[in-house]
């Protein structure tokens, strides 16, 4: 999180890539075109999203590590002084030899759901993911690093489940600390260092307008976050896997337009009095974890 009041964003999301090299069932896919973001324009988007925030988060869709320049973009960023958080499958790990170097990585969220297979778990990138995290431990003291099971029914009554036992039984036995028990409705518990254990429930990604829609509610979008997607579309959501709110294209006009547009300060207006404006937010079920400033 950036401390800065100046800054309009906790951080942004640039989806650098919608291309994924797996396919997993908790995953909502997109049917937008396969694209990766050229250099040269994320360039322009982070001189965009400079005066915004300090930090960017490599996805929304698709897997980072798979960008065929992905080390011109980190270098890029550490350039421009934007530090990364990275959300990754891990299995091109083994391959990003230079990563843990880089200055600009500040977090790295391995999506541990992900090494789930047909045929049990994908043992070999566990293992990377653990040798990165012990040498990140050691050699980079300050980088975040979260172990993500997104893989609940219930978060106040989890129930068992063997694929995350196997899982944090390995975390805890590389990491030389207990398997964490999380109490119900706890999410995260500090592993080693700046290494964390993230738990949380499955969710329904937004825009299945098939759901019982609702006029009221509250969003973090567009106020701690918007999202830029591989092609420039500018959406408030870090969810919107398929570009449903599109507020305007990079390629078009400045970010900072498209931010003050009149659609996107409706959607913003609308969260901060409670109120859900767009169709899309209406039948959003994910945005009912959250509780307005009101409401707290």
């Amino acid at each position: 999180m950036t401390n800065d009041p100046a800054l309009r964003f906790q951080r942004v999301y640039v989806e650098i890539t919608n291309i994924c090299n797996l396919r997993c069932d908790f995953c909502a896919g997109t049917t937008r075109r396969p694209a990766s973001m050229d250099p040269a324009f994320f360039e322009q988007v982070l001189r965009q999203i400079a005066p915004l925030t300090g930090q960017v988060c490599l996805h929304v869709l698709g897997e980072p590590l798979l960008h065929p320049h992905f080390g011109t973009i980190m270098d890029l960023c550490a350039n421009a002084g934007i530090q990364v958080n990275l959300t990754t499958n891990a299995t091109l790990l083994p391959e990003k030899s230079g990563l843990l170097q880089n200055r600009a990585l500040r977090q790295i969220n391995f999506s541990m759901q992900s090494l789930r297979r047909v045929d049990g778990l994908d043992h070999d990138t566990l293992e990377a993911i653990l040798e990165f995290s012990r040498q990140a431990l050691s050699l980079r003291p300050e980088l975040y690093i979260n172990f993500r099971l997104w893989t609940l029914n219930n978060l106040h009554a989890p129930a068992r489940s063997d694929f995350n036992s196997a899982v944090l039984a390995r975390i805890a036995a590389s990491l030389g600390c207990e398997t964490p028990h999380l109490p119900p409705g706890r999410k995260s518990a500090r592993l080693a260092g700046r290494a964390y254990l993230h738990l949380d429930t499955i969710f329904d990604w937004p825009g299945d307008l098939t759901t019982q829609k609702r006029e009221h509610g509250f969003c973090h979008a567009l106020s701690t976050h918007c999202a830029i997607l591989a092609d420039g579309t500018v959406c408030p959501c870090c969810l919107d896997a398929d570009g449903s709110i599109a507020l305007g294209n990079l390629h078009d006009a400045p970010l900072a337009d498209i931010l003050d547009s009149p659609r996107a300060r409706a959607m913003a207006a609308g969260f901060a009095a409670g109120q859900l404006v767009e169709e899309v937010c209406r039948h959003c079920t994910y945005c009912r974890r959250f509780k307005s400033r009101a409401q707290r």
